[in-house]
């Protein structure tokens, strides 16, 4: 094996890393394209509405307990009036969420967010215990009750349309900015005025909720019994969370989705974690009377919120079915392998056909096909990506089976080149195009250009390449 020979192999080595640079560089530059698109999502959530979580509704009774106490001034005892501030939960008996989805999206520049529409309608019914079940906790107390009201957390408020109303059995309220919580965040609420319950009553609620809000909706459950029923013509949903929609109802189909949950208390620790954090005085109309009230009541804002996010919920996610960033991304990874089998498939043809192909034809076929990832990502931020992957493929095969005619001498040579590209930009395809089935075909079109190649080659005598003459190649 002469020295000819061992330096054409080490420079197509040398040269294939070259090219794999170049792939890699232009990776990088999709990277980049795809964080862009990311700040571009965060401008538009900052200027409409981001991703979606509601929670609610909660019914909370303020009360005031007066009371006296003795009380020692100057050795001489006496009584002194003190007057306590509460507020009593109370979480929903049964509560339904039934809606529908439109979806559309936002563009700014070149780039854009799919937005949805959320059209629902929560309603449910509260059990009201006699006196709510507020006892004094000094003796002689005096419970006052307080105007109640009924809140509903909503991450960002922004995407609320129109004005919802509640009707509380028959009454209509309106609802109003802030949850008065500082343990929801954000959200609405509505003033009901004083409720004094005697006795024990069920008192049903009803309202409808138009919401905008950026490609994910999470909704958290809190009642006793939670039934969850929604539906759009989004064909790509991705359905996440602490709860998974019943298989039964589960559709899927080319007009959209249709899904259905049931959670109960049961299954779920919410309403624990959320009454503890309630009654602990996370809340903008808690009152300190002692050192441990007020102890709770400043608790940070904030970490309350960060323990909101440890509650349960069900969330359906608004998927793109061809993000070009990912799907171009995952094409380049394939670079190497393409340009590699194309500067062997040249080697072959060297040795089979005593071809002499010179370096800076290989370095001219490396580079249009690295610029076929370039001119994939450049046409689809302005047209599909099938339609991009198909100019793309078509633009590079053409000019490279026109290029071969010339490099191998032969039209048929350089035609046969130019579908075997074909059939590979095709495989290629179809691995991107199925997310699901995107390693097995990428092993089974690994594992069959391998398997080619090692028959092509099975009566190749290696150590006789560097002579005059190969015979009985194939």
């Amino acid at each position: 094996m002469n020295r000819a020979f061992i330096f054409k192999v080490i420079g197509i080595f040398l040269l294939t890393m070259v090219m794999s640079w170049a792939v890699m560089y232009i990776n990088s530059l999709i990277s980049e394209r795809q964080n862009l698109q990311e700040g571009v999502k965060q401008q538009i959530a900052a200027s409409s509405a981001g991703a979606q979580t509601i929670m609610g509704p909660i019914l909370a009774v303020p009360y005031t307990e007066e009371y006296y106490v003795k009380v020692t001034e100057n050795k001489v005892e006496k009584n002194e009036k003190r007057k306590d501030e509460y507020v009593s939960y109370m979480l929903p008996d049964d509560l339904e969420l039934t809606g529908g989805f439109s979806n559309e999206y936002k563009k700014l520049g070149i780039y854009k967010a799919l937005m949805y529409q959320l059209g629902g309608n929560i309603k449910g019914s509260f059990k009201y215990p006699a006196d709510y079940v507020i006892k004094p906790q000094h003796e002689g107390g005096k419970i006052t009750f307080s105007p109640a009201y009924i809140t509903m957390g909503i991450s960002d408020t922004r995407g609320i349309n129109g004005k919802p109303e509640l009707t509380l059995n028959g009454e209509t309220y309106q609802f109003e900015q802030g949850t008065n919580l500082a343990t929801l965040g954000n959200g609405i609420h509505a003033e009901l005025g004083k409720l004094d319950v005697i006795a024990a009553k069920n008192v049903t609620f009803e309202f409808k909720l138009n919401l905008r809000g950026m490609e994910n909706f999470n909704f958290t459950p809190i009642a006793d019994s939670n039934k969850i029923a929604l539906q759009s013509s989004w064909q790509h949903p991705h359905f996440n969370g602490s709860f998974l929609p019943d298989a039964a109802t589960q559709k899927i189909t080319p007009a959209g989705f249709q899904a259905q949950w049931e959670v109960s208390s049961l299954s779920s620790s919410n309403q624990t974690i959320l009454l503890n954090m309630l009654n602990q005085g996370w809340s903008d109309k808690s009152t300190a009377t002692s050192a441990s009230d007020s102890a709770r009541a400043s608790y940070p804002a904030a970490q309350a919120a960060n323990s909101i996010q440890s509650l349960e919920s069900l969330s359906i996610g608004f998927v793109e079915p061809i993000n070009v960033y990912s799907q171009s991304d995952r094409a380049t990874k394939y670079g190497l392998l393409f340009i590699g089998l194309t500067f062997a498939g040249f080697f072959i043809f060297e040795i089979i056909k005593r071809l002499r192909i010179h370096p800076a034809q290989y370095t001219l076929v490396g580079l249009a096909m690295a610029l076929f990832y370039l001119l994939l990502i450049s046409l689809s931020e302005h047209i599909s990506f099938a339609m991009s992957y198909l100019i793309a493929s078509l633009s590079c095969v053409s000019l490279l089976g026109y290029y071969l005619t010339y490099v191998l001498k032969s039209k048929g040579h350089g035609f046969i080149f130019a579908g075997l590209l074909t059939a590979l930009y095709s495989a290629l395809y179809g691995i991107l195009a199925s997310e699901d089935n995107a390693l097995l075909m990428g092993s089974l079109l690994v594992f069959g250009l391998l398997a080619v190649t090692m028959v092509i080659t099975r009566k190749v005598d290696w150590y006789q390449i560097s002579s005059k003459e190969v015979s009985s190649i194939i």
